[in-house]
């Protein structure tokens, strides 16, 4: 199924009952023209920080974060936003937002084995939940936030990737910080996740201004103007400090206001503490409160909000008589008050001065979205905390850095592919970071381009490539991408790679079933699992349809575990890499062998003296250093001393590994010299 959105359909939402009944109040007041498709456009212009969802398939093993619980509660509504800004800021894990853009008010955005999912669920791909995602997963579950694993895959509305958290300034010239710090406590957002200062204090750095309360003056506030305008950064205010903020005037040419949301101003809180705001309102709101937009992302609650709108010193908005809201701004909560564009209103938000290029603003009523009516996790405050986190999610979103970002559209293990990213905006230098899901490597991962080479899997899967760029600022942004990851044939097919104890040494041993253009192996060694270093090269056989046994003996193994990796090399020098083994060979014991070699270096024969605890079989062959078994004899060995004489047939010059080894597993090995 294909989401579209149509503009009429997102405007022309049925209205509720208080709506048409407020409608039939003000008919006399609206002529036969205004029908009542025009009068819902002017409540809900289209939205301008919103973007059509796409349609996405998410794989089985991803997370829902159920947002539509009833009731609404601190722990189920407002946790998953900690989860979220944990996610994205310390694990760069993007997270989809889902919102069906036909619904009504608190209608379905996803239905997932019967269970109807409302409000804006969130969902965590399955690409990116790692056992430490998972970890953290089931940590915000404690806190109370609910959700699910899916077992197939859905298909969903996106209606954006999340990937960025805005950089916050709380005001504290009202000295009333703590209202708003309450919010970022009832979610698990931890205090790095805002600054606070006073609107002087703004700069390039700074995404959000946000303020709790305060009388707002052009000498105080008039930083604000150029914080929408030229900067395009967001403001969400609440109590009184928005009707003394819309009125707050330059009193010098070109005599700016800050009446980022009406025509020319909002209506006083109080008669008289507004400077020259000639109006004023009731203190308290009136019934209908209607709801509308129930599409839009910062909508995204369920519920009502109005009763914790009912203290403090502004409880509503409306504007002046003499103008109205702008045509852009969206009217959310609206009272029963007067006809559009002059509506009263409880929540409202949209582009300063009816600009679609400048910065969102956003008002809220009330003097604190915790406070009014009943306990601080009512149902209602969570709703309207809800739809400040929605505005701030917006925030992240649009004031992110503008990555452009170059990756592969899907790989082949051990091949070597070029990656790169730019970015246009945010404040230079800027700092790269590269990583892949899979482990992957790149040539240089700190670089803006660079190579990445797609590891060694043993069945197709995706890697999920990221780059994360920091700017002067400290801000953080992350691109992505789900590439394929296949895996191909491999020029040798290796049957067995593994290792055995022979008294204080290891012998690897592999099995190659065929091999095509294989010039050579080379065996590493790695005390840690992580640094290998290279320990010898085997010559291989070419092309070959029949199996190939290869041995080699680590004569300096230390004690404990030791790794050992083995690649190979191609005739045109392409290297495959196979998985590392472990072995272990535990604490150096003595061998009941003493053995001796005489003479050394020799010249056309050799005698080896051993002795023997037991008769029993031993076997004693040479070999090349690169452990190429050349010749090996096996004779009966008595109790006690044993010499053999060894005449070695066709043997060039160079070092050999003279092994000799019981029935019994005790293995001595000697190196000798033919000269």
């Amino acid at each position: 199924m294909k989401f579209k959105i149509q503009s009429d359909q997102r405007i022309h939402q049925k209205p509720s009952q208080g709506f048409r009944m407020r409608k039939a109040v003000f008919a006399a007041l609206l002529t036969g023209v205004i029908a009542a498709g025009t009068f819902l456009l002017n409540l809900g212009p289209s939205e301008p920080a919103k973007a059509a969802p796409t349609t996405e398939t998410l794989s089985a093993g991803s997370f829902i974060v159920n947002m539509g619980i009833t009731p609404q509660t601190t722990a189920n509504g407002l946790k998953p936003y900690g989860l979220i800004y944990d996610l994205i800021v310390n694990y760069r894990v993007p997270v989809k937002w889902i919102i069906e853009p036909t619904k009504s008010k608190d209608g379905t955005d996803l239905v997932y084995n019967a269970v109807n999912y409302k409000g804006g669920p969130f969902v965590i791909q399955k690409e990116f939940i790692t056992p430490a995602i998972a970890a953290r997963i089931a940590y915000w579950q404690t806190q109370g936030m609910q959700g699910v694993y899916t077992t197939g895959p859905i298909t969903v509305p996106v209606y954006m990737t999340i990937t960025d958290f805005p950089n916050i300034m709380i005001d504290t010239l009202a000295s009333l910080q703590s209202i708003i710090v309450n919010y970022y406590t009832n979610a698990g957002i931890p205090a790095t996740a805002y600054s606070l200062g006073d609107p002087a204090g703004l700069n390039q750095c700074h995404d959000v201004w946000t303020n709790p309360h305060g009388d707002p003056t052009w000498t105080s506030h008039n930083y604000l103007y150029n914080f929408v305008t030229v900067q395009k950064s967001f403001i969400w205010a609440e109590c009184h400090s928005v009707s003394m903020m819309e009125g707050c005037r330059n009193p010098n040419p070109p005599y700016q206001q800050l009446n980022f949301l009406t025509s020319n101003g909002l209506q006083c809180w109080q008669s008289g503490s507004c400077g020259t705001i000639p109006q004023a309102h009731v203190l308290s709101s009136g019934a209908p409160y209607n709801y509308y937009h129930s599409a839009e992302p910062i909508m995204q609650f369920i519920g009502n909000m109005e009763l914790c709108t009912m203290v403090g010193s502004e409880r509503w908005y409306i504007p002046l008589t003499t103008g109205g809201w702008n045509a852009s701004t969206y009217r959310g909560v609206t009272t029963g008050s007067v006809a559009a564009p002059g509506e009263g209103v409880l929540l409202a938000y949209g582009r300063a001065y009816g600009n679609a290029s400048n910065g969102l603003v956003m008002y809220e009523a009330g003097h604190d979205l915790t406070g009014g009516g009943g306990g601080a996790a009512q149902p209602h405050k969570v709703s309207a905390q809800r739809a400040y986190f929605n505005f701030l999610l917006l925030a992240g979103k649009e004031r992110r850095l503008n990555i452009s970002a170059s990756f592969p559209s899907a790989v082949s293990q051990g091949q070597t592919y070029p990656v790169s990213a730019s970015v246009s905006s945010g404040s230079a230098p800027f700092t790269y970071k590269w990583r892949s899901s899979m482990g992957g490597s790149f040539s240089n991962d700190a670089n803006a381009s660079t190579s990445y080479t797609a590891p060694f899997v043993v069945k197709d899967t995706i890697d999920v490539i990221e780059v994360k760029v920091t700017d002067q600022c400290g801000k953080v942004s992350f691109e992505y991408s789900l590439v394929p990851l296949k895996v191909n044939p491999l020029p040798v097919s290796l049957l067995t790679f593994n290792g055995e104890v022979y008294g204080d040494q290891i012998q690897l041993n592999w099995i190659t079933a065929t091999e095509v253009n294989n010039s050579h192996f080379t065996l590493y060694r790695s005390t840690d699992g992580q640094i290998y270093l290279e320990l010898a090269k085997i010559q291989g056989h070419g092309t070959s349809s029949v199996q190939h046994i290869y041995s080699y003996q680590d004569l300096t193994a230390q004690p404990g575990i030791s790794y050992y990796r083995l690649s190979q090399t191609d005739f045109d020098g392409t290297v495959s890499v196979f998985d590392p083994i472990a072995v272990n060979l535990g604490s150096k014991r003595n061998s009941h062998l003493r053995a001796s070699i005489y003479p050394n270096p020799f010249k056309d024969s050799f005698q080896a003296t051993f002795t023997s605890t037991v008769n029993q079989p031993v076997s004693i062959s040479i070999s090349t250093m690169n452990g190429s078994v050349l010749e090996e004899r096996e004779f009966a060995a008595r109790k006690g001393l044993n010499k053999l004489d060894y005449l070695p047939e066709s043997l060039p010059k160079g070092l050999f590994i003279i092994r000799i080894r019981t029935k019994a597993g005790d293995t001595q090995f000697l190196k000798i010299l033919h000269q």
